[in-house]
């Protein structure tokens, strides 16, 4: 399996669900359609035996572990709302 990870800001690398093929060219034509705005955003074709997670985002530093930090559960009445804690 090839997933297609982009890395962010602050140097983790993110995996959305959804965004796991068979061949390296399908991940990169993926990453062409979901970052047309950003086309020169730092993206890997990441290969691994196991499924992805798929309920909810995943980000990796290790590329041997992924989770996710800090799940927020929006509620779509407030989509577009800054978040403050």
């Amino acid at each position: 399996m090839f997933s297609l990870l982009e890395q962010h800001k602050d140097g983790s690398w993110w995996y959305h669900p959804g965004c796991t093929f068979n061949t390296p060219e399908e991940v990169e034509e993926c990453f062409q359609d979901m970052f047309k705005q950003h086309p020169d955003r730092p993206h890997k074709c990441f290969e691994h035996d196991e499924p992805m997670f798929q309920e909810f985002a995943t980000c990796t530093n290790d590329f041997k572990t992924f989770h996710f930090v800090g799940i927020v559960h929006w509620p779509k009445s407030r989509e577009g709302e800054l978040f403050n804690n």
